[in-house]
């Protein structure tokens, strides 16, 4: 009877200790357990629709201030470079020798052609800084138990006016982010799995994007090769550098 009472005082215990969680604390343990400061990723990104599905790789760097540096390795646009610069966007297309700046408004155009966006693959994880959420309960996907966050932007520069996450309860990472317009029209998907665990970060080396308006349409990306050790060099991420 004691054990039993043991048990049943442990389940209690760890119900209050769930429910006594908000959507800041939820939110600031997915960006902890996800934080990387210098990081170097190889993948391949595929892209299917009513014609097929065409394969890219690329190389992504990243510094501790969030400048991102996308360089296409192979692939119908091999040798094309994205750099993301806070919320500017500078493209250097080879054949052309020519770089173009896109303003915050073009981070919701695609990548490669591919249901990924430029904010989907280089963006801003300040969350506090841009949204505000709300826990909206728990919920059971795939046999996991999750919590359901609603994102509201604060500003309406941002790419995706509302998002609502599903977040691991015990790891604390995302595993299905569903994108919506200002209007509240549903825009895409985006499903994380195959997480690694590496000195404390937990990351997903396959992600997939579904388009809501396209329904043919789907995206994936897969991590081959990732570094979160190494130190970037910080003149990678100069426009003056992409020429090269």
């Amino acid at each position: 009877m004691k054990r039993m009472f043991s048990v049943l005082s442990m389940l209690v215990f760890t119900a209050g200790i769930l429910s006594a969680m908000d959507a800041k604390e939820i939110v600031d343990r997915m960006e902890k357990a996800m934080d990387v400061e210098d990081a170097y990723l190889h993948a391949y990104l595929e892209n299917t629709d009513r014609f097929g599905t065409l394969r890219s790789e690329f190389d992504t760097y990243r510094n501790a201030d969030g400048d991102t540096l996308l360089i296409v390795t192979d692939g119908p646009d091999r040798g094309q470079k994205i750099l993301r610069l806070s919320d500017d966007i500078y493209i250097y297309y080879p054949d052309a020798d020519e770089t173009i700046r896109l303003s915050s408004s073009g981070l919701k155009e695609s990548f490669l052609g591919s249901d990924f966006s430029y904010e989907d693959l280089t963006g801003n994880d300040e969350f506090d800084e841009r949204y505000d959420y709300s826990l909206e309960g728990t919920e059971d996907y795939n046999g996991i138990s999750c919590y359901r966050i609603l994102f509201n932007a604060k500003s309406l520069s941002e790419t995706y006016q509302k998002q609502e996450v599903l977040v691991d309860c015990e790891r604390f990472v995302p595993l299905r982010s569903r994108l919506f317009s200002r209007s509240g029209k549903l825009l895409k998907e985006i499903f994380y799995d195959r997480y690694v665990e590496t000195d404390g970060i937990i990351y997903p080396t396959y992600m997939k994007v579904e388009n809501s308006v396209k329904k043919d349409n789907y995206s994936t990306v897969t991590i081959l090769e990732f570094d979160f050790d190494g130190e970037i060099d910080d003149g990678l991420f100069s426009k003056e550098e992409l020429s090269w």
